[in-house]
Order: C-alpha cells, then structure tokens, then sequence
C-alpha cells in the first residue's frame, strides 16, 4: 500500500450547523465533555455528532478529519501575520487556562 488514492466520489453531506459547531470545537482541541459542558448538551450527544462527521468525511479518527476539513475549507489555519483572528483568539484563551490549571 505505498499509492495514495483520492476520493472519485465527493462527500455526500455537508456537515449541518451544528456539527460545523462541534468540529470547530474539536479543532480548538476541546473533548467531548468540555464541548458538551459548553454546549449544555449531552455528551453523547456530542459523540453522535463526532460519529456523523467521521462518517461524512469518511475518517477514521479526528486526525484525519481534522486533515480533510482543512482540505475543504471548512476550518482555517491562523495567519502568520499576526491578525488576530477570532478561532486564533479563542484556541489561545483555551490554552492559557490550561496552563494556568495545571500550576
């Protein structure tokens, strides 16, 4: 298995607003759980929600799913020129209570 094949066929479905929601979510690096808490949803909720966007993209894992929301356009990768984007803005808050939680 040393070829790379594409995909002949694109995607069926595109992902609904709310799962659009949750793979932000994932992108910024959050778990289920805390995607839940800030969602007031259930977790499994969210888990079906990640189940479905597997399967729509036709992923095995978030990696990949991840890889080929990028791919799509669906997700944005930060500039390099330093203007503040509102994820960069977001994803960086994250990680500095995380930070701070762990001292």
């Amino acid at each position: 298995m040393d070829k790379v094949f594409p995909l002949s066929h694109p995607r069926p479905d595109r992902p609904t607003r709310r799962e659009q929601e949750i793979l932000n979510y994932i992108w910024a690096g959050l778990t289920s759980q805390e995607i839940a808490a800030r969602l007031q949803i259930a977790q499994k909720t969210v888990e079906s929600h990640r189940a479905n966007l597997l399967r729509k993209f036709r992923a095995a894992n978030a990696a990949q799913l991840l890889r080929l929301a990028l791919l799509e356009g669906l997700l944005t990768v930060p500039s390099a020129d330093g203007a503040p984007d509102a994820k960069v803005v977001a994803a960086s808050a994250k990680a500095a209570r995380r930070l701070s939680s762990i001292k």
